[in-house]
């Protein structure tokens, strides 16, 4: 149910082992549309701003199997579940310095963004489950750049990639409309930028747990869910005047923490769910700035600092015995910290205070900008087998 898959953005966290809305018992499949943004904003002065931003738009299939506990057992999730599912993702990107002046940084390119999970879990008793999930989501893109001068002249090719992997080991224990799950987590994000005056390239697995919450009365259930994985990455980088290989190692962690409620009313099932997600990582792999772009040219070294809270909305309504309609709306709002910082110590380092955004304009505020969006239209399937 939740959005994580078709989101634009590929480091926040995703939701791997719990579920927010119990799956059709038996065979079933579903299929989806999605249009997702991301983008980050930066004012260096009064009247000027640094923008760039990614708009995938993915086409989402896939397919599980279910069974349920016995009884009142649990909150929702079955004893025995499988799915898969793919989404697919043509994207833009672009990025763009206001007002006009032959020092600017001009961006445009296309990508793709390729994601997919998997989730497993068995029966371990009348009461228990043993899971296991996998997700990977991922977005590459080659960029033409503009470095400065009188417009439509290209200054470079760009290419980047960001990847996030993640991997879950859990428990889930039922009592009467209540359950709780534990799991150990692996992530591995990771990230490359390359270009004629840089390369750049950094990731290693990071290790953590996650805890689950839940609880149904009635028509509600209510969940509560954390996870957090830390450790260091690996990170390489060379660039301009020599391109001499500079290598070490840099703290990274990522975590969400996420609170929601499920509603059910005859054919209706409304959602609602906020997140908390943060992150740190040593690069920075999408939607990158023009004042970054310039900066990893001249050789800084980067530390990226999210923090983001997402709020989504969800509302799936059966219209007949084998077919639902759904439809999803995540906005997000955030902000970013990245540190630059020159390897050899000679250069000034410097702060850039990002706001995480969408690309609708001014927003609620000139202050907040507009949320980062996805929307997600779709429908499942109870698929009879017999």
């Amino acid at each position: 149910m939740s959005s994580d898959l078709v989101s634009a953005c590929v480091f926040c966290a995703g939701l791997l082992l719990g579920i927010e809305a119990s799956p059709w018992p038996g065979f079933g499949a579903e299929i989806g549309f999605s249009y997702g943004t991301l983008a980050r904003r930066l004012d260096p002065a009064p009247g000027r701003q640094d923008l760039s931003d990614v708009t995938p738009k993915f086409v989402l299939v896939g397919a599980g199997g279910a069974r349920e506990p016995a009884g009142d057992l649990g909150a929702g999730t079955p004893a025995a579940q499988w799915g898969v599912r793919v989404a697919l993702a043509p994207s833009h990107t672009e990025q763009t310095q206001t007002p006009y002046s032959l020092d600017n940084v001009v961006t445009t390119g296309t990508g793709r963004s390729e994601n997919f999970s998997l989730l497993v879990r068995l029966p371990a008793g009348a009461r228990d489950s043993v899971e296991a999930g996998a997700l990977r989501k991922t977005h590459k893109s080659t960029d033409l750049v503009h470095l400065g001068g009188e417009r439509f002249v290209l200054g470079e090719e760009r290419t980047l990639s960001a990847e996030r992997i993640d991997l879950a080991l859990g428990w889930r224990h039922r009592w009467p409309g209540l359950e709780a799950a534990v799991s150990a987590r692996y992530a591995k994000p990771s990230g490359s930028t390359g270009t004629t005056g840089t390369f750049r390239l950094a990731g290693s697995p990071l290790y953590g747990a996650g805890l689950e919450l839940r609880a149904r009365r009635g028509r509600w259930t209510v969940w509560a869910a954390g996870e957090r994985a830390a450790g260091s990455l690996s990170v390489h980088e060379e660039s301009l005047p020599d391109f001499r290989s500079h290598n070490f190692s840099a703290r990274a962690s990522l975590e969400a923490y996420r609170v929601g409620g499920l509603w059910t009313g005859g054919r209706t099932e409304a959602v609602a769910s906020a997140t908390w997600d943060r992150s740190r990582l040593p690069f920075v792999s999408l939607a990158p700035l023009g004042t970054e772009t310039v900066a990893f040219e001249q050789g800084f070294s980067s530390d990226s600092r999210t923090r983001q809270i997402f709020a989504e909305v969800t509302v799936r309504q059966a219209i007949g015995r084998a077919v639902r309609l759904r439809a999803s709306l995540r906005l997000g709002y955030g902000n970013e910290t990245v540190s630059l910082r020159d390897p050899d110590g000679v250069r000034e380092p410097r702060r850039l205070d990002v706001t995480r955004t969408g690309v609708f304009g001014a927003g609620l505020s000139r202050a907040l900008g507009s949320p980062e969006a996805s929307l997600f239209l779709g429908a499942d399937f109870k698929v009879d087998l017999k």
